[in-house]
């Protein structure tokens, strides 16, 4: 007699489809996995090479030589070595050294800046007073032409009574730079942007940016001169947003403290 219902799935003439399926499913996740994988190697390839490339070595030819070598050994050593799995671990322990040096290199303050950013801000609190050097308000005849004028001022912070975020958009408003500005008694204004800090003969690179090849800068600045030049030769900003708390925006560790921490 038949005990095994014939609609159950598992029925022993069943059974050779169902392990045809669990096989067929195994191998398309094993070559899922191994896609996966592929794309994941690859973006770190691609990256080491980049980071390789922009490393501090002075030899641009060399830099390129080694970040070229990189890629074609890794490529090498997936396609031709047996042992995947013991490649694969070499490989993340480079990777892994690559970015260890990539965070050690170090940052200067002692280079030959382009003028708009040959100096850095710092300021110093007393009571509520608030004095910055190094306030830029520079008078433009166009973006590269500019009589250079840098400045200490001091503010009373008691009198701080608006704080309006400014931002400047670029590629169709998806990339935002802001800044923001701070205005003391309805009359006085000072604005914050911080900007890459380049050198003279140093042109702006997204892909150099990205592997942290500039150093920032702090730009403490007249409104007509940081928000001006843009206006007027640059790309103009976005408005203004009205931030409900001045103070507590001052005090941000991004901002004006930011500046007195800088002295310290």
């Amino acid at each position: 007699m038949e005990i095994w219902n014939t609609d159950y799935p598992f029925h022993h003439s069943n059974i050779p489809a169902f392990q045809s399926l669990l096989t067929k499913g195994s191998v398309a996740m094993k070559f899922l996995l191994r896609v996966l994988l592929g794309i994941l190697v690859s973006g770190m390839t691609a990256w080491s090479a980049g980071a390789i490339y922009h490393s501090p070595l002075p030899n641009a030819a060399v830099r390129f030589g080694l970040a070229g070598l990189f890629i074609i050994a890794t490529a090498l050593a997936f396609l031709l070595l047996a042992k995947r799995r013991r490649t694969l671990i070499v490989f993340f322990v480079v990777f892994a050294i690559i970015v260890g040096l990539y965070f050690q290199i170090p940052a200067s303050n002692d280079r030959d800046w382009q003028p708009e950013v040959a100096y850095a801000p710092y300021a110093t609190i007393k009571d509520d007073l608030i004095t910055i050097h190094n306030i830029r308000n520079f008078d433009y005849r166009t973006e590269t032409d500019f009589t250079p004028r840098w400045e200490t001022r001091t503010y009373d912070l008691r009198k701080l009574d608006s704080a309006d975020l400014i931002p400047v958009y670029w590629a169709d408003k998806a990339i935002a730079h802001i800044m923001v500005s701070f205005g003391f008694g309805g009359k006085d204004y000072v604005a914050v942007s911080i900007e890459t800090r380049k050198e003279k003969g140093e042109s702006y690179s997204t892909i150099a940016g990205f592997f942290r090849q500039y150093e920032l800068v702090y730009v403490v600045a007249d409104e007509r001169d940081v928000i001006g030049v843009r206006t007027t030769y640059r790309q103009p900003p976005g408005g203004r947003v009205r931030l409900p708390d001045a103070r507590a925006a001052a005090e941000h560790p991004a901002y004006l403290s930011r500046l007195c921490q800088d002295n310290e």
